[in-house]
């Protein structure tokens, strides 16, 4: 898309600058540029912020002292071109000097015509670093020529961002989120406290040293101070970047302070999710006749067929004893005696339709068994928000920070909560109380992998996040370093740098324990799908209770052998 050129008029009597604007105005119109004609440079507001997207203003002096005059309206939002054309001027460029402040961080070009040597040369005022007062100055410096209307280079607009710091400092506040920055002893710190690089830990730190080596930059780290759970409640920090104490700030911070700072663009990004502790259950009896509660509905068939065999015993003639029809059924349901011998052709059906349900309960019980001595269930996976919120648990949240999602589901299921102090107390809770709570998933890898068991995760996280959060560094908005830094950083996030960093900050070690852990969660619950075997220990019990029945057996037979010498001595 075509630059829009905004030629400003300024004198109507003016033939030299009428002279010029006539024939601007022709090669534009050739050439199917969109131009305009301005008498003033528009106020900057929100009607006409759109102007200044893809808008360029051109001025023509015929004096060097006016171009010098000129007030440069709205310079850090319109990029001038300043045309000058002085035949009595022979040192305009020194004399440009004179706004070397109020231009020298900005899109302003000057265009001198060199009536001598008949050519036009190109002028910009560039910012840099002294290396002996670590100042930002200005200089002016030839950075193109148009000879008969060819221009040497293409370079009318550069970049003015300095590249070279000469080993002077940026100027960096750090605030203080979990892998992003963590700070020695900040508690005791105070705002704009100096910090050396030995206090601090974390990405951000590693990225402001890539930075560094960019400019050529020393870094001053300040503390600056800030709410973690809560940003939105301390703004302090944005005072240093508005008095030009720092340059910007990093630390895990987010793009919600408007348009008064600039922003490097995203260099991390972080799901918000809930956690709960999931513990797998444990082999024991209460386990065990929960898991064959389902044989309830064999004991229904067996009184069935007792009440049916009796009444068909009455029918037929047959004289029958209610309770040796009971003994005998139950006997057969176990497989410890058969059950009574048929006389008709109604009995016969009856007793076979029993024994095929007999097979079944011991088939039944068999796979019971088998699965309960050898397969693991996992613990209880939840996928969504809904099934965490509707699984009846109960979550703990801290009471200033649990309200940032605006959901009404979510809003209701967070009155129901129970509060906690702090992040650690947050997560003891959860896991002694069996609960719920959220964080971020920094803290979910570190967590996770603390709380193995076994080689198996006991933190999990549902399988949907609650919202995703991305992290921006501040940069102060009138600092020249904005634009370099916007592409830099997304570079190195888009190069998967910053995630690197993110990761390592956090510990290589503690987020491969912790995917590896879950990993081990899943796996290992069905890791005996085909060809399981039982150990002699996994059914000791059974043995346990064939000693018990032999020993209770013995202990009847010496009772009823002495019972019976007394009786004969008698």
């Amino acid at each position: 898309m075509s630059p829009t050129f905004a030629i400003l008029k300024q004198k109507d009597d003016d033939n030299k600058e009428s002279d010029f604007i006539k024939q601007l105005i022709n090669n534009l119109n050739r050439n199917n540029v969109p131009l305009a004609i301005l008498e003033d440079v528009i106020d900057h507001d929100e009607e006409s912020q759109d102007l200044y997207i893809n808008f360029f203003t051109i001025a023509f002096f015929d004096s060097c002292d006016d171009a010098i005059q000129f007030n440069y309206k709205n310079v850090n939002n319109i990029k001038y071109l300043i045309i000058i054309s002085d035949p009595n001027s022979k040192n305009c460029g020194k004399s440009l000097q004179g706004i070397k402040e109020i231009v020298g961080e900005f899109d302003v070009t000057f265009v001198i015509q060199d009536f001598f040597n008949d050519i036009n040369k190109i002028y910009t005022i560039f910012p840099y670093k002294d290396k002996n007062t670590c100042e930002m100055v200005h200089k002016l410096t030839h950075i193109n020529t148009c000879v008969n209307g060819s221009l040497e280079t293409q370079n009318v607009f550069p970049m003015k961002t300095p590249t070279n710091f000469n080993k002077c400092p940026l100027r960096i506040g750090m605030a203080t989120l979990f892998p992003f920055s963590t700070i020695k002893d900040h508690d005791t710190l105070k705002s704009y406290d100096l910090l050396k690089e030995t206090q601090i830990k974390g990405s951000d730190l590693e990225m402001l040293k890539v930075i560094g080596k960019h400019f050529n930059a020393s870094l001053e780290l300040r503390y600056v101070n800030r709410s973690e759970e809560n940003p939105y409640v301390d703004t302090e920090l944005l005072k240093f970047l508005f008095n030009n104490s720092l340059d910007l700030c990093a630390g895990g911070l987010y793009r919600i302070y408007g348009d008064v700072v600039a922003y490097s663009g995203i260099y991390s990004r972080q799901d918000v999710l809930w956690i709960y502790y999931g513990q797998r259950s444990e082999r024991s009896w209460n386990n065990l006749i929960r898991k064959m509660y389902s044989s309830y509905i064999f004991l229904i068939f067996y009184f069935c067929y007792t009440i049916i065999w009796y009444l068909i015993c009455e029918f037929d003639g047959n004289s029958v004893s209610f309770t040796n029809t009971l003994l005998y059924g139950w006997g057969a349901l176990v497989g410890a005696t058969s059950v009574q011998e048929p006389k008709s052709g109604k009995q016969k059906i009856i007793n076979l339709m029993y024994l095929i349900l007999c097979i079944y309960l011991s088939a039944f019980v068999s796979i019971q068994l088998y699965s309960y001595l050898t397969i693991q269930e996992p613990p209880q996976i939840f996928k969504t928000n809904d099934e965490v919120m509707e699984s009846g648990r109960v979550a703990y949240l801290k009471p200033i920070t649990k309200y940032f999602n605006r959901d009404e589901k979510y809003l209701r299921f967070a009155d129901k909560s129970e509060d906690c102090t702090s992040f650690m107390d947050c997560m003891d809770k959860t896991i002694e109380y069996n609960g719920l709570t959220i964080v971020l998933q920094s803290h979910y890898f570190v967590m996770q992998a603390m709380t193995t068991v076994d080689d198996e995760a006991r933190i999990l996280r549902a399988s949907e996040n609650v919202l995703t959060v991305y992290n921006e560094m501040l940069i102060r908005k009138n600092s020249s370093l904005v634009g370099k830094i916007q592409k830099i950083i997304p570079r190195l996030f888009e190069g998967g740098i910053t995630r690197k960093q993110f990761i390592e900050a956090i510990g290589l070690q503690a987020v491969a324990k912790a995917g590896i852990a879950y990993s081990n969660t899943i796996t290992n619950s069905y890791s005996c799908q085909a060809g399981c075997t039982i150990t002699m220990k996994q059914i000791a019990g059974a043995f346990h209770i064939w000693l018990l029945g032999c020993g209770l057996s013995c202990f009847f037979f010496v009772i009823e052998v002495l019972n019976k010498r007394k009786i004969k001595t008698i």
